[in-house]
């Protein structure tokens, strides 16, 4: 996996309005690094390097997306959260789709790419028709180019919110062990510490269990339009969700996604994360 993620968290000025130029210089960069790491990566047999470099995947996602939203002052799941969000990824998916044109401009297209099978995909089709006339004439570096993972380490390591998932909660109990004794620890989210101490609005923190699982689905099918590999989220269920009151919502949402993942809270023993 040739991975990198851009921090959204990063994109919001200190007036509290997003950065798009920023933004897109950071998707075009993001997109020229992973081609370049695929040129100078050691693969392990040379049979992985054949397929890796015969459709040059690479994916550029996101994380710090819900601390985004919290300094722009939106409510994770909102209709402003999504009318934002559709207009954020739409953006990304067009930056990074012509930079990997540009590129095949300069370097040539992925070898296995034949422009008449490309443009005929759905995620193709949905292109705007510009960029569809540049892969006709100039063909595309990346058969795939977008993809978010959980980025439970990198987001961590940047203290920013997880991929593009809402905060587990202000505050929390984290549970883990060490050695072999199991020890707690009461957790409060850094940014929720840093606006409570400046008297900043705290009701945008809307935790995984606050966000409906609807508000969820809908977050995570309007990103889905967007990218044309999977994109990781969790939709967080009450423990009174019922499995056929979830199902409905489910079958409404199932045709947009690439897939889902569910998690009932205190379905599990032991929880790491458990709301206090």
């Amino acid at each position: 996996c040739c991975l990198a993620n851009i921090n959204l968290a990063n994109m919001v000025d200190e007036d509290g309005e997003f950065n798009w130029k920023r933004f897109a210089r950071s998707v075009r960069a993001g997109v020229q690094f992973l081609d370049d790491i695929l040129e100078i990566n050691n693969f392990p047999i040379e049979e992985c390097r054949e397929v890796g470099l015969r459709s040059r995947r690479i994916g550029l996602g996101v994380m710090g997306y819900h601390y985004m939203l919290i300094k722009l002052g939106i409510r994770y799941g909102s209709e402003k959260c999504l009318e934002f969000t559709e207009r954020l990824f739409m953006a990304m998916r067009d930056e990074a789709y012509l930079k990997s044109v540009y590129l095949s401009r300069d370097k040539g297209p992925f070898p296995a790419f034949d422009y008449k099978k490309f443009l005929d995909q759905e995620f193709a089709k949905s292109l705007p028709a510009r960029i569809r006339m540049l892969i006709k004439e100039h063909g595309i570096r990346n058969a795939i180019i977008l993809n978010t993972p959980p980025t439970g380490t990198t987001s961590m390591v940047m203290g920013v919110s997880s991929g593009i998932e809402p905060i587990f909660a202000a505050m929390y109990k984290r549970r883990f062990r060490d050695a072999n004794v199991w020890k707690e620890t009461i957790v409060i989210d850094p940014l929720f510490e840093k606006y409570y101490k400046e008297k900043k609005d705290l009701s945008v923190f809307a935790g995984a269990y606050d966000v409906t699982p609807e508000e969820h689905m809908k977050v995570q099918a309007t990103i889905q339009k967007y990218f044309d590999s999977c994109i990781s989220k969790t939709i967080n269920l009450p423990a009174s969700t019922k499995a056929e009151d979830f199902s409905e919502i489910a079958l409404n949402y199932a045709e947009y996604l690439k897939g889902m993942t569910v998690y009932r809270q205190g379905s599990k023993g032991m929880e790491p994360l458990e709301h206090i």
